[in-house]
Formats: structure tokens, sequence, C-alpha cells
């Protein structure tokens, strides 16, 4: 009984990681798409979430922050291709709560001039929440070369 209980969870968590992993990855496409309903729909609307992107100013404090920021932004960003590198993605045996990395490269067109970012990092919590993933935090950095 005790081998299929065991059985039974680790498969549950395997569905879970499943699931996150495909919000994690909408996250990658609301970039590309610029879809901001896309992004209200993965994002918890706490006004206690924190973020970081990843220019120094980029510290989010509420989904309000988070969203107005984002607003302004994609207006400049163009032809946005995001190549995803070493995802990892974990979730906690509970099933409610799951974390990932990942390494972004970013091809882009900034206020017309073409922008090549490779490594960036990228690291978040989601929680499930009546039945869905959604990101509670999330922090995008730029390594240091």
């Amino acid at each position: 009984m005790k081998n299929l209980l065991a059985w039974f969870f680790a498969a549950d968590l395997e569905a879970e990681k499943v699931k996150v992993k495909s919000v994690v990855d909408q996250f990658e496409q609301f970039w590309e798409t610029k879809d901001m309903e896309l992004l209200t729909k993965i994002m918890t609307h706490d006004a206690d979430m924190v973020n970081y992107g990843s220019d120094a100013v980029e510290h989010f404090v509420g989904w309000e922050a988070l969203k107005e920021s984002v607003e302004k932004m994609l207006p400049s960003l163009e032809n946005t291709k995001i190549t995803v590198k070493d995802q990892v993605v974990k979730v906690h045996p509970s099933g409610n709560v799951a974390w990932f990395s990942e390494v972004w490269d970013w091809d882009l067109v900034v206020e017309g001039k073409p922008v090549h970012s490779e490594g960036q990092r990228l690291t978040g919590v989601l929680e499930k929440r009546n039945g869905n993933w959604v990101f509670m935090q999330f922090h995008n950095s730029v390594p240091v070369r």
C-alpha cells in the first residue's frame, strides 16, 4: 500500500511539474507576443508580491507596479525572440508551491536598434491557487562579463 501511495503522489507531482513548466513557458511567450492578458492570467495580483527585472531600477512591489512598468516598456520592444536553456522546474511535495530557474538569450529590437543579450538568468516561485499555477515572484539578472 505504501508503494502505491508513493507512486500516486509522485505521478501527481510530475503532472503538476508539467503544468508549472507550461506557465513558466507562457512568461517567455508573453515577452514575445506582448499579450498583457496572458501576463495578467499567469501572475498573482498581490500587493506584496516582489519582482526584479534586469535593470537596477526594476524592483517591483505589487502587481500594479509591475503591470504599470511593463505597459510602459512594451511599446519600445519589437521582434522579441527568447531562447530558453537549462530550465529546471521543481514542485514541493505538497503540490502547491513550485520554483524554477533557467537561462534566457534575448534577440530583439529596442527603440529601433537590434539587441542581443545572452545568458540572462531567470528564477521564480509559483503557487497553485484555485487550481491554477501563478507567479508569486520572479528575478531576472544579467551576468557580469
